[in-house]
């Protein structure tokens, strides 16, 4: 969906562009190859690449016994300048899940960090969390940190956020376990519920019918856990 990819390219260039101040070496390297491997078709690549290490042993070989043909990863550098080309200079065409999502952030005043934060959950949550680079998170400051620097928002409109949990608890956000136990990697905290991301989707004949759809996720979401 044209809507969602929008949103995950700038996403993910925003991330690939904080990596370095993330990981060490080694892990930003094993970042890098696998963002090449994602965005292989946008980057030019005839075929998804191949790296050493990727497969084992006994699949390097093609039918007739012949090594396969193995990919250079591309240098930091050069994928940088790549994805930054893919950063679409517009939105597509309007879509319902853009439409409602627009109207839910006037009805519930979200605040600007709140709005993307369910923006980009929603997106991660079409294409799969497997998308995002792994960043491990050391305690609910570095969250914050974290979760500031993507969305190039003040860090104490982010702790505002992360304290109430108002996404959470209306359901519109996934990741707060039983037990409040917290996600320990980042992908954990951009993650929308499967209820909200199938009733944002839908067509709604006025805000009181989508304030309805929200109040019957929530009510669907408390039951089943």
């Amino acid at each position: 969906m044209p809507f969602h990819r929008y949103h995950l390219t700038l996403l993910l260039h925003r991330i690939a562009s904080l990596l370095p101040q993330w990981l060490d070496p080694h892990n930003l390297i094993l970042e890098y190859r696998s963002i090449e491997q994602i965005f292989w078709r946008e980057l030019g690549h005839s075929a998804q690449p191949v790296f050493d290490g990727d497969l084992p042993p006994f699949l390097m070989l093609d039918a007739d016994g012949f090594p396969i043909n193995l990919s250079n990863p591309m240098d930091p550098a050069e994928l940088m300048t790549r994805m930054a080309a893919l950063v679409p200079s517009s939105l597509p065409a309007s879509s319902l899940a853009g439409t409602n999502l627009s109207v839910l952030n006037r009805l519930l005043n979200l605040a600007p960090f709140e709005s993307q934060w369910l923006l980009w959950s929603y997106c991660v949550h079409r294409f799969g969390r497997a998308i995002l680079p792994v960043i491990s998170l050391r305690d609910d400051w570095h969250v914050c940190e974290l979760l500031a620097l993507l969305a190039d928002v003040p860090m104490d409109e982010v702790q505002d956020a992360v304290a109430s949990r108002r996404l959470h608890v209306w359901g519109l956000l996934d990741g707060i376990g039983a037990d409040s136990e917290t996600p320990s990697f980042l992908s954990g905290w951009l993650s929308a519920t499967d209820q909200f991301a199938d009733w944002i989707e839908q067509p709604y004949a006025s805000d009181s019918e989508l304030l309805t759809a929200l109040c019957q996720a929530q009510v669907s979401l408390m039951a089943s856990r």
